[in-house]
């Protein structure tokens, strides 16, 4: 993932991506968890940014964020790092079997690290009963801030709320969860759907200037797995059947998170539609799986330069391929990006920093899209590099 300086608090030795997100960097995964020798494991071992105003989906005129050159600060001004000293933070995620997610949780645990608290990292492994059980434990072991990135923000709602009833403050992360005492929420998913679906539209009209109503074949793939990721792909489905132009094939991921699920799925599409022109996919593993079996030998694709991929998340690999596309030696053409792994860590920092130094709350960090495609990508893999 990216390189970005993020200040004083926050240089992070990091392997990093993305969402997605989604430079260079290690690409070594996080450790499975991170444990004090003084507390038992919770649980089995185990895309947002603030930023400018938010770009179209062409993306030619993408801002970075402005970049944070003193220390995190807290709610009321400056933070008194010494007071974090020592303090013991619980981090549950829906699983390590992303790489975003892995890549994420390894920055996080630099970032907290670098001032002075312990980070442990439990993978709930897309179980909610195990993501309330984490969260029980992280109260039971004493931490002074749970970090929630659900599975399903309203099935934590009343374990959240016992939590912060026992003075342990829970801070969300990425979706919306009951009762958290702040959170830090990605680009609208709304948005972020409907950038994708725009994108991959204007590339259509581009590069299919002449096709009649229908004629051009999109294939969507869904997800299911999180509320979040259904609003998500609604939206980008939504989008692209505005374009009068396109068919729309609909088909429900039942785990959009790994890669050979989504390589299926594609080989299977092109096996009934061999006319699909274009790929919508709901995140990056999607993209990238689809992608894997479109370049493939068994692929029916005659005409690379006629297809193109889209979707949202960004990783290094993500910008990699969009790289490549440039020269039609990748299939995928666009992402829409949550920001890069520095830009979420920072915004993630601002918003623990002031719990954990002055117990100040901060309560909203809101994120906005970043639109990548070949148009950009070299100028954004060049800034993102220093």
């Amino acid at each position: 993932m990216k390189k970005r300086v993020l200040g004083l608090l926050l240089t992070v030795a990091m392997a990093a991506t993305l969402l997605a997100g989604c430079g260079g960097g290690d690409n070594a995964p996080a450790d499975n968890q991170n444990q004090q020798e003084d507390q038992a494991p919770a649980g089995d071992d185990q895309q947002e940014p603030a930023g400018g105003d938010q770009q179209d989906a062409a993306g030619d005129d993408q801002q970075e964020p402005a970049e944070n050159d003193g220390e995190a600060p807290a709610a009321g001004g400056e933070a008194d790092m010494s007071k974090a000293q020592g303090k013991k933070i619980g981090f549950t995620v829906p699983t390590l079997a992303s790489d975003f997610i892995n890549y994420l949780t390894q920055a996080a645990q630099g970032a907290v690290e670098e001032i002075g608290c312990t980070i442990q990292i439990d993978s709930a492994d897309g179980d909610v009963t195990k993501q309330i059980e984490q969260i029980e434990n992280y109260v039971t072991m004493g931490m002074d801030l749970i970090i929630v990135f659900p599975i399903n923000g309203e099935a934590l709602g009343a374990t959240v709320q016992n939590a912060v009833d026992q003075d342990v403050p829970v801070f969300g992360f990425a979706m919306e969860i009951p009762n958290v005492v702040s959170e830090m929420i990605s680009a609208e998913e709304t948005v972020m759907g409907a950038a994708a679906g725009d994108m991959a539209s204007e590339w259509i009209d581009e590069t299919f200037p002449d096709a009649a109503d229908g004629e051009v074949v999109v294939y969507a793939i869904r997800g299911s797995t999180q509320p979040e990721i259904v609003v998500r792909s609604d939206s980008m489905v939504e989008a692209i059947k505005k374009n009068p132009k396109v068919t729309v094939i609909e088909e429900e991921s039942e785990n959009q998170d790994d890669q050979n699920i989504a390589r299926r799925m594609t080989e299977n599409q092109f096996n009934a539609n061999p006319d699909i022109d274009v790929i919508l996919a709901c995140n990056a593993e999607s993209m990238l799986g689809a992608e894997s079996f479109c370049m493939s030998s068994d692929s029916p694709i005659q005409d690379k330069s006629k297809f193109g991929i889209f979707g949202v998340d960004e990783t290094d690999e993500v910008d990699a391929k969009i790289l490549a596309s440039i020269k039609d030696e990748s299939l995928l053409r666009g992402t829409i990006s949550m920001g890069g792994i520095p830009d979420t860590i920072s915004d993630l920092m601002k918003g623990i920093v002031p719990i954990l130094t002055e117990g100040e709350i901060i309560p909203r960090i809101d994120g906005s899209i970043f639109p990548i495609n070949g148009k950009n990508i070299e100028e954004h893999m060049a800034k993102n590099a220093n």
